[in-house]
């Protein structure tokens, strides 16, 4: 029996790897399906709900997923990697100086603003143009990589709850178990994407928009800045849209800089304290540092896809983290599933 089951294990794991190997070409559009996928089964739900039908349902909800997510992604992307080398040369040319003098005579401190910000965007300009033609790609590949994408999403929507109920059956636990692990990881994986980083997006967007309307220069690159410092408590969006207000003001723009600043605290900022909370309601909580942590190790690992994929992991072992903690250490504490 033993060597039957090192025989299997064997080539269990063989076969793995080579899994593995043929999926990582198309690991990034894999992942981003399933990801789509998990965020857009309510929509597929409702369109199988009225046309009972789950292969058009599917059709439809990708046409969706194409049309609103996917294309202006892409497009996003493409001029994004134009704006990052404009964006940084502006700050050089801007006269980073004066801001520095005006925010030491109201804070009291002096602090090097030339060089934190040429440091910060010129790594963030390499990562841009780094992860941008991993992301994009040549036509070809793209549109491989996009046929592969919504193939998965495809199955994902007509099989996937199948999917999901043979990985429940395969695992060796009690069934209140499963239960609770499975309520655990749905719970935070909807605390993440939707709580947290839905609102980070809406927040960049909106700034992006804000810099847009005011006439900042590069503004698509400043947004994506945005997006990744929404994570951040407190501040935020407030270290783009506010700088670029100042400047604005001290360069004679004094209404387009006030309107921003405007713009900046009474909707950028608000979105955070309006949205997020309808979007976690009733959700488990993540703390806010392991989502930053998350965000910016999974940009480093993952590239592009990790600013979706690095908060989630660190989520998902918090999840079961806590899973443990109920159904070993503590068999008493009556666990989600019965929620």
């Amino acid at each position: 029996m033993r060597l039957e089951q090192f025989f299997f294990g064997s080539l269990f794991a063989t076969i793995a790897v080579l899994a593995v190997i043929i999926l990582w070409p198309f690991l990034t559009f894999i992942v981003l399906a399933g990801i789509l996928t998990y965020t857009l089964f309510p929509l597929y739900t409702f369109f199988y709900s009225r046309i009972r039908r789950a292969q058009l349902a599917s059709a439809l909800s990708i046409v969706v997923a194409l049309l609103v997510m996917v294309l202006p992604a892409i497009f996003l992307i493409s001029e994004l990697a134009q704006q990052v080398s404009g964006a940084y040369a502006s700050l050089k040319l801007e006269n980073i100086e004066r801001i520095t003098d005006y925010l030491g005579r109201v804070t009291g401190y002096r602090i090097d603003l030339q060089q934190m910000l040429n440091s910060g965007v010129e790594q963030i300009r390499k990562w841009i143009l780094a992860v941008a033609p991993n992301v994009l790609g040549s036509i070809g590949e793209l549109l491989l990589g996009l046929f592969v994408m919504f193939s998965v999403m495809y199955y994902g929507f007509v099989e996937g709850e199948t999917f999901v109920t043979r990985i429940r059956q395969l695992l060796p636990l009690e069934p209140s178990l499963k239960d609770s692990l499975f309520y655990e990881l749905r719970t935070i994986t909807q605390a993440v994407l939707y709580g947290q980083v839905m609102t980070a997006v809406v927040q960049g967007s909106l700034g992006a928009l804000g810099l847009l309307v005011f006439g900042v220069p590069n503004w698509l690159f400043w947004g994506a800045i945005m997006i990744i410092i929404g994570f951040l408590p407190l501040v935020g969006t407030a270290l783009v849209w506010g700088p670029a207000a100042v400047a604005l003001i001290l360069d004679g723009a004094t209404a387009r800089g006030i309107g921003l600043l405007i713009y900046g605290a009474a909707i950028v900022m608000n979105v955070d304290n309006v949205l997020r909370p309808r979007l976690m309601s009733g959700r488990t909580k993540v703390h806010p540092a392991f989502i930053l942590i998350g965000v910016l190790g999974g940009l480093k690992v993952f590239g592009f896809v990790g600013l979706l994929v690095g908060p989630l992991i660190l989520a998902l072992l918090v999840a079961f983290i806590k899973f443990y903690e109920e159904a070993y250490l503590d068999p008493k504490v009556a666990g989600p599933a019965a929620h």
